[in-house]
């Protein structure tokens, strides 16, 4: 077979095996980024209007977003504490047991006062259920929305907050509802549909930074770090509009 013949013989067969052999699939690097949506009636989690939600942390209170992450205020976790491997998180199962495990990874975000602690073991569900999370911002569209804060063991409800940008704002000083140490803790809307759904982080009394806002950044740090899967929930269920 001359020199030729061969050539063509070659891209023949390059042809062939091209269009035969199975391309990778269009979401494949999309994949990487993909959101788990909580689906109405099948939650992983409690739709009860729960209580029992945050935890401590630091020098304030955090929230558990899965079995090994706890998703606090950056201001809350001193960079000496970080270094030397002192952060622990402590909380009360549902059994009413204390608990305490130690982090041994923390992530701040580089503009917003949000923090992820890595634990060294995961909760377990009978211990602490996890909260969904919002996944799109809320507007000042949106209108004024019925806010639910947690610190411990305390429950403040109905506080009347408004979107806008990368926070939430409580806009009047008299519905600033909470206690001292309470930074880090979770603002939530309870949904009938999905139950608890994680919208903000504590950063003061009157405002708190929307988890919506930095989810890419928490959904690839927690991918990136460890094999939890995080479940999110749509601003129409969170809701109900």
């Amino acid at each position: 077979m001359d020199k030729l013949h061969l050539v063509c013989l070659c891209c023949l067969v390059g042809t062939i095996v091209s269009a035969t052999s199975p391309q990778p699939a269009a979401t494949e690097q999309a994949a990487a980024v993909a959101f788990t949506m909580v689906t109405a009636g099948n939650s992983p989690y409690p739709i009860n209007d729960r209580k029992n939600l945050s935890v401590h942390c630091g020098g304030g209170k955090g929230v558990l977003i899965s079995p090994h992450w706890v998703l606090t205020a950056s201001h809350c976790i001193t960079s000496q504490k970080a270094k030397t491997g002192k952060v622990k998180v402590r909380f009360t199962t549902l059994k009413q047991k204390p608990a305490t495990i130690a982090v041994n990874k923390v992530l701040r975000h580089k503009t917003k006062d949000l923090a992820l602690l890595r634990l060294v073991r995961p909760v377990k569900v009978d211990d602490r259920p996890a909260v969904l999370l919002l996944r799109q911002k809320l507007d000042r569209e949106d209108g004024k929305l019925s806010i639910k804060k947690v610190a411990g063991n305390q429950v403040w409800r109905d506080i009347p907050a408004i979107g806008g940008s990368d926070n939430l704002r409580v806009p009047k000083k008299q519905d600033r509802r909470g206690k001292a140490g309470s930074s880090g803790g979770p603002w939530l809307i309870h949904s009938k549909e999905v139950g608890d759904v994680l919208v903000g982080i504590t950063h003061g009394g009157g405002f708190a930074p929307q988890v919506a806002f930095a989810a890419t950044w928490i959904h690839e740090s927690v991918s990136t770090h460890s094999n939890d899967r995080l479940i999110w929930a749509t601003k129409k269920q969170t809701l109900g509009r």
